[in-house]
């Protein structure tokens, strides 16, 4: 979900990456596979649903209640409560299931759709739906599930070194957008033998095999792992935009205003803010026209840019766009401490300083008791002082998220950290712990009494104007605040502008003022002293001489929401660059520091 390591997936993906041939399906015994031409970008996409989606009616017949989907109907339990609310839920057999409610009888059905596992993404999804009413004892909605799909990239360079047997051998490598599992998949040649395509890493060994069925125009391989058969067809760029950053390397500049939507963003065009876009300009058009010749290289999905409280900047790459929500991994961490903010805010939580066992029923029902247990309280968990035998860094703590993930004993992911022992003091010392800081999520709901999903989607999402995400859930369908929510970029970008405003979105106050300084100010040490707050990083850049103070929400692969208070700012950045530090450093520095940031102070100094 976030964090994850390099071992992990590889052992999921990758372990079982055994390729068997493909019949050549009627191709002459006399046609020559490996002396075709093979040089160019090979893309295979694979849909592995879910299948159950789409239109769903909720009505009455006679004295029960049933909905229909893709032409069957699947009963459903109402509840009306003693307040006039009015519980739903409904299952369809072991696709999934809906549960919502509404305020009364003529409101309209929110909830979620709450998702099983699939064989890309191993975990459920909460997805928000709404039915609203469409005559009398009737009501509509649409499912829709988090897509499970698979795309692979594999560039085919003349070059490589060929190997035993090799008619024809090119330099290669693999890019997922989703995952870039190349990061992980080391291919480095393949070989063309006859029909047979045979894929190496570095050292010579082969990783894997696939079949050509078609010289010079397609190959297959089978994916164990995935059940199905990828077909790779050359792509021209303009039908691989999710290999290169753009389909034409050209910018159009001026930088356009973003589209105003009914969003909650205001827009404009950067200079009527008074920001200069010309530094940003030259790095964005080297982003655009970026040659991919390697695996650990830029891939950027999407850059935007709030000045002054609009919207200025708003550009994608490698095939995404506005509408595709997009994986937070651990940048997700400060929306779960967002969420206990508004939670302490509307007074559901009194203070950030509560005992935490007291919210999952008390030290006793755990393992492993430690007086120390007894003085954890909200403050240690969101700024990851803990204390307990977990750190992410460490694959030797058992509280390692990777190892939690894994492990099958406990799939109530609460009870298996609470269930650690303790190493530190709660408060000596900061830890990334993942597993930790997702308590936040069940103390939300111990103390507001409802689901989290529900909790996000009354608190968050509404408030902020969000109506589509994806939620990704724990194996006890309990949302997951370790980090992973699907959220567009418009959107996530929102409650950066959020914490800019003081806590105030549209005038409506979601955020204390005092917690909004607290997640500004120093509340740990992580990796640096001081580093981090309540969810989020604290970094300061400095930038023609000035020191710019930033606190942001980072996540795996490029996932990044920056704040600068003293520039008014706000930044949203996507990438792909998964488990590959070193190159997403470099061209986040190179995007803030010579294109954002300068950008942003050209305007305090005209003000000055």
């Amino acid at each position: 979900m976030n964090h994850t390591s390099a071992a992990l997936v590889a052992g999921t993906l990758i372990s079982t990456w055994m390729l068997s041939g493909i019949p050549a399906d009627g191709q002459s015994q006399e046609t020559s596979h490996a002396s075709a031409n093979w040089e160019g970008v090979w893309v295979s996409q694979a849909d592995f649903g879910p299948d159950l989606k789409g239109p769903v009616d909720i009505h009455r017949i006679g004295d029960r209640w049933v909905a229909r989907i893709q032409g069957e109907n699947v009963p459903v339990d109402r509840k009306i409560d003693d307040d006039g609310s009015v519980a739903w839920s409904f299952s369809v057999f072991d696709q999934g299931r809906f549960i919502g409610q509404q305020s009364d009888i003529a409101a309209p059905i929110e909830g979620h759709w709450l998702q099983p596992p699939g064989p890309v993404q191993n975990y459920p999804f909460a997805t928000p739906v709404r039915f609203t009413a469409a005559g009398d004892e009737n009501f509509t909605g649409v499912i829709e599930p988090f897509p499970q799909t698979v795309t692979l990239n594999v560039p085919l360079a003349q070059g490589g070194e060929a190997g035993p047997g090799a008619d024809n051998t090119y330099r290669t490598y693999l890019r997922n957008p989703e995952r870039n599992l190349g990061v992980f998949f080391r291919i480095e040649t393949a070989s063309f033998v006859g029909e047979d395509i045979r894929f190496a890493n570095e050292a010579g060994e082969i990783l894997a095999e696939g079949t050509s069925i078609d010289p010079g125009e397609r190959f297959t391989m089978v994916f164990p792992r995935f059940g199905t058969t990828f077909e790779f067809t050359r792509r021209s760029r303009e039908a691989a935009p999710s290999f290169y950053p753009r389909r034409s390397p050209n910018m159009s500049t001026p930088l356009p205003r973003p589209v105003e939507l009914d969003d909650g963003w205001p827009t404009d065009f950067p200079a009527k803010t008074g920001f200069d876009e010309a530094p940003l300009i030259d790095v964005l058009q080297e982003f655009a026209a970026f040659e991919p010749d390697g695996l650990r290289e830029p891939y950027l999905h999407a850059i935007l840019v709030a000045h002054k409280g609009k919207l200025i900047v708003e550009e994608y790459y490698h095939g995404f766009h506005r509408d595709r929500p997009h994986d937070s991994r651990s940048a997700g961490k400060s929306v779960g401490a967002t969420l206990l903010g508004m939670a302490i805010h509307q007074g559901a939580i009194e203070t950030v300083d509560d005992l935490v066992y007291p919210y999952f029923g008390g030290t006793d029902a755990f393992d492993n008791p430690d007086a120390r247990k007894e003085r954890m309280t909200l403050r240690h968990v969101v700024s990851m002082t803990q204390g307990f035998d977990c750190d992410d860094d460490d694959y030797d703590t058992p509280g390692n998220e990777d190892i939690m993930q894994s492990q099958s004993e406990e799939d109530d992911w609460y009870k298996y950290i609470l269930d650690l022992p303790m190493v530190k003091e709660p408060g000596e010392q900061g830890a990334y712990c993942s597993g930790g800081i997702n308590l936040l999520g069940g103390v939300v709901a111990s103390a507001t009494g409802t689901s989290l999903p529900q909790f996000f989607e009354d608190s968050f999402a509404k408030p902020l104007g969000i109506s589509d995400y994806y939620m990704n859930l724990s194996p006890t369908y309990e949302g997951y605040m370790g980090g992973g929510i699907r959220l567009r970029p418009r959107d996530f970008m929102k409650m950066g502008q959020l914490y800019l405003n003081g806590g105030l979105w549209n005038g409506e106050r979601l955020l204390s003022e005092e917690w909004v300084e607290a997640t500004a100010a120093p509340q740990a040490s992580i990796n640096r002293p001081d580093d981090y707050s309540f969810g989020w990083w604290l970094e300061t850049f400095e930038v023609e001489g000035e020191e710019i103070e930033t606190y942001s929400a980072r996540g795996n692969g490029g996932q990044m929401l920056f704040v600068a208070p003293s520039l008014d700012l706000v930044i949203m950045v996507n990438a792909a660059n998964y488990s590959d530090g070193r190159t997403r450093r470099a061209w986040r520095d190179r995007l803030l520091i010579d294109g954002i940031f300068p950008g942003a102070l050209a305007a305090t100094t005209l003000v000055e």
